[in-house]
């Protein structure tokens, strides 16, 4: 190729990025993402529709460390999916988009409150809190367009996370992104779609005449006697209707407050190709969510809890000549969360802690009504807290957050001096900040007076304004990284033989907070892989790596690892029948985590400068001092963990049917943990640092299976997965206990509390039975076990009361093709799955007022009702012995969740030509659909969590040029 025409296709290519992408960088400035990419690329995970998949499992390609290699030579413990297994999930944040779908890969979502900030999965991976790398750079952001996915790989073993060196122990999960089109030079998508969202369970508080039958019963219980503090006549008015509004609120907070519905929307535009000498994807997306509170349409400004980004990225490669690549990839993300200006949380706070009788939402003059019960103190001044005010007339609260990455690759390679030798410099830059702005506003709250001559309103508090462009803005969150990697590849086949090595040096600095100092990662390390005509397969992985938070002399760490596969259908003795295909693998090998939150823990801290600490002089005048923290602990060092990996997968009738099955055991140590009570001294007067004393085994089982097939213009699949994961805790430095039930040692990591063996009953002398000292307890209220016969009920009657079972988790995908019509459904689920509720939640009045709802009341504990009750008897305030840890508020949390389905039909071809159309689908998709569990009030996933699990009911439509 002439220099002339090579500079014109170099032209070309720039100005399609361009136009493609360069009118938003600048809206994106503040955001973006370079992303390293495989040195090899391949394109069989693009594809869009699990229908239209005709290759092998074993020829499809999994992306693993720096490389990307044929599922068939893989013997490291690793599993992937692709984008066609995500796409179909309507969801903000990728973390959601997972469960159910990879074995070993545990996810739970802890509340639905509206944005990824808030409504992400948490993830755990054996035991463990994985770390997220996206195009071999770890980073944490996961709220961007799924599209761009092109595949996801757990690395769960020694060897495939081996490279990550002092970061290696929690696994990794790999997230590689699109770079290329996939069946022609030039593509652009669009997609469009919009859905509703709603409440899996929605709370169910107890209405007003119900309210005031309960608090005459808990305050009968809590002090006998006593004046009932509603009159019949006054639960009959609220019963019937006749309460008057004003003197006699009867108010249904959340369903005023919080609708159950709201609604999302999705724009995606992304275009993609590849030539000889370049290959690039870009994509720009919108995403919004509504928000659930109810709002006032004559305030100038939002309040409401929405949720919108716009994200950018765009990979690049080019090729200048045979010999030099350079790659480029960009990501920018603009997110913006909103909120009442007194906050989510805080009004969910109050919509529970308050009683529905309590004030009303407005007077009959239209303001705020409130009381001196419900109040607040701010900067020595008491306001109302109003919940009706709370939501629509407190101002807002703005989170932005802005994201900017970016990756500069550049490869050589040096066929000159070695054949098969390559080298590669890569060079990452990460921004994030998140800035709170707050623009809120006090209000003024105001209750009757009634006297002989009238009715009066006294105020509480005063009402406040916004002004335009004023507000207070702090920047909470900002971090940077930057990332290097060296790498020098030989890549070699002769004969049947083929050798691919791996060397590096990376270093990553991260500033995580403007309050501490960096934190430093080294990495030097090497990986080579062999096999021998695609049957022996052999890796071996050795990593030196450092972090800086460690004593000099302790920050190295030299982790080897090891992995021998055996692919027995490639024999030529086998006989390929009903078993087409069967390989064993096998890994070992030592990893490490360097805990980021040790921060110089070697070293003694100071707190210095706090005002009025000491006090000197015959009058005491208070001057500013300085004072010891935390002990420092001069030997701490990283956690870890000797990992093993058995595997057996196999192929079945021509590989239609496909199997994996997996066993893992890994031994962590030094785990840093609290030193026991028996190590420290009251007399010391400071806390004692975390010691690497901590030891504990997580073992399991992990299998997939997966079958799929076509006849005709039916084609279909069926993928699932089930694992098993046991714990067991070998060592916690716990010194001596009288008692061997009081040990962690040798259980599982468990909840401890007392065991519930009851209630006590009418005529019970409670004089013979074990109680809690310093309480008395009467009929209604819960027995513990006294465990060692002493009879008294305290800290040496603990044992465990949960979590003592194998947690099974499990998934079951499944989909069909007809033509036009496709359709895709996952399954997923979890067995022995214990929760602890709090029982201050779960307990009506605990705050003397609120928490009255179903879940709190019905079926509570009454002379009645004294053998089937499930809940103690009711009482006003915190009680001391009912709210104690204890089996008696452990609920199985067991549940079969349709999680995911999706229908879609795509427009004939023979439509589309005159369109100059290549395709053109509309899908409806669904997620949380249904849910079978034992749990009667709750979402066995966000439990108690006042902003609950949503379904989401989606529709859309996608086409491509």
């Amino acid at each position: 190729m002439d220099n002339q025409n090579f500079k014109l296709k170099i032209y070309r290519f720039l100005l399609v990025l361009f136009a493609l992408s360069g009118t938003q960088l600048s809206a994106f400035s503040k955001s973006f993402s370079w992303q390293q990419q495989s040195d090899t690329t391949k394109k069989d995970s693009l594809v869009a529709n699990p229908m239209s998949i005709k290759k092998n499992i074993q020829d499809r390609h999994i992306n693993l460390w720096n490389r990307t290699i044929p599922r068939l030579q893989n013997v490291t413990g690793s599993s992937t999916i692709y984008n066609e297994d995500v796409s179909t999930t309507p969801v903000a944040d990728i973390s959601n988009v997972i469960a159910g779908r990879i074995p070993g890969l545990y996810s739970s979502r802890s509340s639905g409150r509206t944005g990824p900030m808030y409504d992400a999965s948490s993830l755990t991976l054996r035991g463990q809190s994985p770390l997220i790398v996206i195009d071999g750079v770890v980073r944490s952001f996961t709220s961007f367009n799924v599209e761009d996915i092109k595949s996801i790989t757990v690395m769960k073993d020694a060897v495939s996370t081996s490279m990550y060196g002092l970061r290696s122990s929690h696994g990794i999960i790999y997230i590689t992104t699109k770079d290329q089109s996939d069946e022609k030079p030039f593509e652009l998508n669009f997609s469009a779609q919009y859905g509703f969202l709603n409440q899996v369970k929605r709370p169910n508080f107890i209405n007003g005449a119900q309210y005031a039958r309960l608090y005459n019963e808990a305050q009968q219980n809590t002090f006998p006697g006593a004046v009932p503090a509603y009159s019949a006549a006054a639960i009959a008015s609220y019963q019937n209707g006749t309460n008057d509004p004003f003197s006699q609120p009867n108010n249904d907070w959340y369903n005023t407050i919080y609708k159950n519905n709201t609604a999302q929307q999705r724009y995606s535009v992304n275009a993609s190709g590849n030539g000889k000498s370049y290959r690039y994807y870009t994509s720009v997306e919108h995403f919004a969510q509504d928000g659930n509170f109810l709002t006032d349409s004559n305030n100038p400004y939002e309040t409401n809890n929405f949720y919108k980004r716009y994200n950018l990225r765009t990979n690049a490669q080019i090729d200048f000549n045979e010999d030099i690549q350079l790659s480029l990839n960009i990501f920018g993300s603009i997110e913006n969360n909103n909120e009442p200006g007194a906050g989510a949380s805080t009004i969910m706070d109050r919509i529970y802690g308050v009683s529905p009788l309590g004030y009303p939402a407005r007077n009959a003059d239209g303001s705020f009504g409130g009381n001196q019960q419900y109040t607040t103190t701010v900067d020595n001044v008491t306001y109302g807290t109003n919940i009706l005010a709370s939501t629509i007339n407190s101002g807002y609260t703005r989170l932005n957050e802005r994201t900017l990455s970016a990756d500069v690759g550049l490869k050589f390679k040096l066929d000159d001096f070695v054949k098969g030798l390559w080298a590669k410099g890569m060079l990452s830059i990460n921004n994030y900040y998140l800035q709170k702005t707050t623009r809120i506003k006090n209000f003024a709250v105001y209750y009757p007076v009634t006297t002989p001559t009238g009715t009066t309103y006294t105020k509480i508090g005063s009402d406040g304004t916004i002004e335009a462009n004023k507000g207070i803005s702090t920047i909470d969150i900002q971090n940077k990284q930057s990332f290097f990697n060296g790498l020098i590849g030989y890549d070699k086949t002769f004969g049947k033989h083929s050798l691919n090595v791996l060397g590096t040096f990376n270093l990553t600095n991260l500033i995580d907070s403007y309050y501490q100092l960096n934190q430093i990662y080294q990495n030097a390390g090497v990986t080579a892989s062999y096999n021998y005509d695609k049957t022996y397969l052999a890796e071996v992985g050795m990593v030196y790596s450092g972090f800086n938070r460690y004593q000099e002399g302790s920050r190295w760490a030299f982790l080897p690892s090891v992995a021998l596969g055996w692919v027995v259908s490639n024999e030529s003795w086998f006989n390929k029948g009903t078993l087409s295909f069967l390989k064993l693998r096998g890994s070992a090998g030592k990893t490490a985590w360097a805990d980021p939150s040790n921060y110089y823990t070697y070293l003694q801290n100071y707190t210095v400068g706090v005002a009025g600490n000491y006090n000197f002089g015959s009058t005491a005048t208070a001057v500013n001092g300085s004072y010891e923290n935390a002990l420092n602990n001069p030997n701490i060092t990283w956690e870890k963990s000797f990992k093993y990996d058995l595997a057996l997968e196999a192929g079945f009738f021509k590989d239609k049917l496909n199997l994996e099955l997996t066993y893992y055991n890994n031994k962590n140590t030094d785990e840093l943990i609290d030193p026991a009570n028996g190590y420290a001294s009251g007399m010391l007067g400071l806390t004692y640092p975390k010691v690497n004393a901590g030891q504990t085994r997580y073992s399991g089982i992990e299998t997939s299976i997966g079958f799929n097939d076509k006849k005709g213009d039916f084609s279909y699949f069926v993928k699932g997965n089930f694992t098993v994961a046991k714990n067991k805790i070998l060592s916690r430095a716990e010194g001596i206990y009288p008692y061997s039930w009081m040990y962690r040692a040798g259980q599982p990591s468990a909840t401890f509390g007392y065991e519930t063996i009851g209630f006590y009953q009418p005529g019970e002398d409670v004089s013979k039975t074990a109680n809690i000292p310093g309480y008395n307890p009467v009929a209604g209220d819960l027995k513990y076990k006294d465990l060692n016969g002493d009879g008294i009920i305290n800290f040496l009657d603990q044992k465990a009361i949960a979590g003592d079972k194998p947690l099974v988790f499990f998934g079951f995908n499944f989909g069909f093709g007809y033509k036009n019509f496709d359709f895709s459904a996952l399954l997923e689920g979890r067995i022995n799955r214990d929760l602890y509720y709090d029982p201050t939640a779960m307990s009506a009045f605990y705050n003397s007022t609120g928490y009255v709802l179903d879940y709190t009341t019905e079926n509570r504990w009454t002379p009645q009702n004294s053998i089937n009750a499930t809940l103690p008897r009711l009482t006003l305030g915190t009680n001391t012995n009912n709210q104690q840890v204890s089996s008696f508020w452990i609920r199985n949390a067991d549940y079969l969740r349709l999680k995911n389905v999706e229908i879609g039909y795509s427009v004939p071809q023979s439509w589309l030509k005159k369109a100059k159309l290549s395709k053109l689908r509309f899908f409806v998709n669904a997620y949380n659909v249904l849910t079978w569990t034992k749990l009667d009030y709750f979402d066995p996933e966000t439990g108690l969590s006042p902003f609950p699990n949503y379904r989401i009911i989606n529709g859309g439509v996608s086409l491509k040029l």
